[in-house]
């Protein structure tokens, strides 16, 4: 091979060497199934029953724990906790007990990526399958609400003959 094919070849070769491409999903949480939401009663079911059918949650918030809320009314009429002209004081709000909310949530993130020399062509699309169960002060199923992105399926229970 002559010092001339050489060059040639490195030249031809060098965009491969230096460039790259990456195809990839990333999975996060627990795949939902969706059969056992209908086994969640509101007004029946409880936080065990839930914990029980899904387990622990992905996240869990706990709304209105902080005793009692004292603002600005914007019915009232203030700017900045200070009561507008003519408009009655800003009049705390009423405690609320507290409220649990358990969030079980499936993602996927789908990224692919080229690069070649100083271009770099980059794109990633985010789904994801969430479930949020909210509670009243009693543990008692309150409302649900389920959204599916995914076309992820439950794995099927192992041990079965």
């Amino acid at each position: 091979m002559t010092a001339r094919s050489l060059v040639i070849a490195i030249s031809l070769a060098m965009p491969w060497l230096v460039g790259g491409c990456a195809i990839g999903t990333q999975k996060s949480g627990r795949v939902l199934d969706p059969g056992l939401i209908p086994e969640v009663k509101v007004g029946v079911s409880t936080k065990q029953d839930v914990l029980d059918l899904f387990g622990p949650p992905t996240s869990y918030s706990r709304v209105g724990a902080n005793g009692p809320v004292v603002g600005a009314s914007l019915l009232g009429g203030s700017v900045l906790g200070r009561p507008a002209e003519g408009a009655a004081p800003a009049q705390p709000l009423e405690a609320k007990a507290a409220e649990d909310v358990f969030v079980y949530e499936y993602g996927e993130d789908h990224e692919s990526f080229f690069t070649l020399l100083l271009f770099t062509y980059f794109h990633r699309t985010t789904i994801s399958d969430r479930l949020m169960v909210f509670f009243d002060t009693k543990d008692v199923v309150k409302y649900l609400a389920f959204a599916k992105q995914t076309d992820a399926e439950p794995e099927a229970a192992e041990g079965g003959e």
